[in-house]
């Protein structure tokens, strides 16, 4: 009967789908079934005794771990330079001390070659990469969409404006005497109008250019401590006297000296698209108001929270 049951351990042991070695703390093999032998490139007919004492010389590394190791090895990997690979091959084992009852220390190490599911993996990982690059120009293609359509309303302007500035210009030369003057100071304001409107214009393009720029190519960030007030009210003293915003009330709630650490260009354009934004909410008239909180966290570090309101 007891027998038998070997028979059957023995039976299991070598028809195991992974490797599995039996050692002694000193390193020699006791045990090794037929996975492990095809991993490490051995001879199937190998005996543990022809291994008892010397693992072939490829697997130094291997043999150099089993006799250092004094405790248990849930996962790892190794890399082995075997013989029947080019290239070298990862191994990844776990290794288990146990103690039967005669006393011995027993090392069982449990191994699988994983080297080709690594070369998966990082296909997989190159697939993703490239997914998300794609992504990316997808992205980046119907933001191009958009800002083209952005783009041709002003470039429309700025068109009908030069169109009529030609207009008014050629009236001018035509008028034959000095008491056509009050026509001829008609005739200039309305040019003076439409390049007003073409400014405007080329003002919203360059915009748009320049977030496209930013979104395809980040710039380098320069972080400086500043005054957020100071930052605010600069923003909001530039944009109130642009004509985009001439309709519009802007003001500040709140007071704050403490400095933050950022970079100004960036946090320019925060606040700009944000106030922007803000602004195209009101349909054209309203008010906008940016105010602060302060706040401070768990380790007692303040930080301050900034609104931009809409009415």
């Amino acid at each position: 009967m007891i027998d038998s049951s070997l028979l059957i351990l023995d039976s299991i042991f070598d028809t195991l789908p992974s490797g599995m070695l039996l050692f002694e703390p000193a390193g020699a093999i006791l045990r090794i079934n037929l996975k492990a032998k095809e991993i490490l490139g051995l001879d199937p007919e190998t005996r543990p005794d022809n291994l008892r004492h010397n693992l072939p010389y490829y697997l130094s590394p291997l043999s150099n771990l089993l006799k250092q190791s004094e405790e248990d090895i849930h996962r790892s990997e190794i890399t082995l330079n075997l013989p029947t690979r080019e290239e070298e091959s990862t191994i990844g084992f776990s290794l288990k001390l146990i103690t039967p009852p005669d006393g011995h220390i027993v090392k069982i190490l449990t191994f699988t070659d994983i080297t080709q599911v690594l070369k998966d993996r990082l296909a997989m990982d190159k697939i993703k990469d490239e997914l998300n690059q794609s992504k990316k120009l997808a992205s980046i293609g119907t933001m191009i969409a958009g800002v083209a359509h952005e783009l041709n309303n002003p470039l429309t302007g700025i068109s009908m404006s030069t169109s009529l500035i030609k207009m008014n210009l050629e009236r001018m030369k035509k008028l034959p005497t000095v008491q056509e003057q009050a026509k001829l100071s008609e005739s200039i304001d309305k040019a003076l109008q439409e390049v007003q409107k073409i400014t405007r214009a080329n003002e919203k393009a360059a915009v748009l250019v320049s977030d496209l720029l930013a979104y395809s190519k980040p710039s380098q960030v320069f972080l400086v401590p500043l005054p957020l007030k100071e930052v605010v009210l600069d923003i909001l003293n530039a944009l109130k006297s642009h004509p985009q915003f001439s309709q519009f009330t802007l003001r500040m709630e709140g007071d704050t000296d403490r400095a933050v650490l950022c970079d100004r260009v960036k946090l320019d354009q925060v606040f700009y698209n944000l106030i922007k934004n803000a602004c195209d909410a009101t349909e054209g008239r309203g008010t906008v108001t940016v105010y602060f909180t302060e706040h401070t966290e768990g380790d007692n570090k303040p930080f301050i929270v900034t609104h931009v309101k809409d009415n």
